[in-house]
């Protein structure tokens, strides 16, 4: 699998030729990998259906009385899902020693659901918690953009992005191809050439567009709500109980970044940057090789971890059981406080 656009997770080479012709690169064998992947993969493959089922269930049963805030909740499940379903095939990838039997074709669909899932999911996450700001800093902005075509219109802009990056990927070149001992890779040994070429300005320019900003915005966001809060006296306190659940909305998606993605980033950078020896290639890529491993099962990691974000978003927007028809005489004051 690759990191970000069509930057490969692991390279092959030994510091060699190899048999597909990618000269002088550093080959990234980790010990460990066969044996921790599968493991992992399987069993995020279980807990991810299992997660994501229960919340599509609670989603789709409530989803007459819940806000408009929930299509973004939707479209992050579909992504999750997807992403899931490919699982099964980079288990026994792994498992059989890095050797892709499924061809070309299958391999830059797992490999495109991956960066859906590493970007998609981000941008989503996202979505969600400036939902959440605008509802408490701009309340009454937010109920003007109450509309679901507004909702609905974010969402086909981002599935247009998602779109248009995995063809990018798809028609960029073979990914199935031959290690030196005749196995066959999937998203792997890409030699010198490419790294100083294509590879490393996408896999820097992707990092930093598709997460890095997302992510500063978000906390952005989670420190401007903190501070509306704590500046609150104890007259303005009405709302305060719909702010802090927004906080705590924001704060488990800032969680779920930091644990799967944030790492996965960092070290693709510092690999990149060795592989173009910006950085000491030598002393450098030993660590990344094996650290990659690692940072790749907490990128896939997201898709067990979204059902949380699922039940605060869905406490936060009424979703879960304790959803019910509205009151007529309930006042108008409270029914905008459920709304934010």
């Amino acid at each position: 699998m690759s990191s970000s656009l069509g930057i490969p997770l692991r390279d092959s080479g030994n510091a060699s030729t190899n048999s597909s012709g990618h000269e002088g690169a550093y080959e990234c064998r980790v010990s460990f990998q066969p044996t921790l992947l599968p493991v992992v993969y399987s069993l995020l493959f279980v807990l991810s259906l299992l997660g994501n089922f229960t919340a599509l269930t609670s989603l789709l049963k409530n989803w007459r009385c819940s806000s408009q805030a929930t299509a973004f909740t939707l479209n992050l499940i579909i992504i999750d899902v997807l992403f899931t379903l490919s699982l099964p095939l980079q288990i026994y990838y792994y498992a059989n020693g890095n050797n892709w039997i499924f061809g070309e074709f299958m391999c830059k669909t797992t490999s495109s659901l991956f960066f859906a899932n590493i970007y998609g999911c981000t941008m989503f996450l996202t979505c969600i918690c400036m939902d959440r700001y605008i509802a408490v800093m701009h309340p009454i902005k937010y109920l003007k953009l109450q509309r679901p075509v507004y909702r609905a219109l974010v969402s086909c802009v981002i599935w247009l992005v998602i779109a248009i990056v995995v063809l990018t990927y798809a028609f960029s070149g073979r990914t199935a191809n031959r290690f030196a001992d005749g196995k066959i890779s999937c998203m792997e040994n890409f030699g010198k050439k490419s790294w100083s070429g294509w590879l490393a300005p996408i896999a820097i320019s992707s990092s930093i567009a598709g997460f890095f900003l997302p992510f500063f915005s978000i906390v952005t966001c989670y420190s401007l709500i903190a501070r509306r809060i704590m500046g609150m006296t104890q007259g303005k306190q009405r709302g305060q109980h719909v702010k802090k659940k927004s906080l705590r909305t924001i704060l488990v998606v800032l969680g779920v970044l930091i644990i799967s993605f944030l790492p996965f980033h960092v070290v693709q950078i510092l690999h990149t940057l060795a592989r173009i020896q910006v950085l000491p290639s030598l002393s450098l890529l030993p660590f990344t090789c094996g650290a990659r491993t690692v940072v790749m099962g907490l990128a896939c990691l997201n898709s067990s971890l979204d059902p949380v974000v699922y039940y605060f978003s869905a406490e936060n927007f009424q979703l879960l059981p304790f959803c019910h028809r509205k009151d007529s005489s309930r006042s108008s004051e409270n029914t905008s406080n459920n709304k934010l």
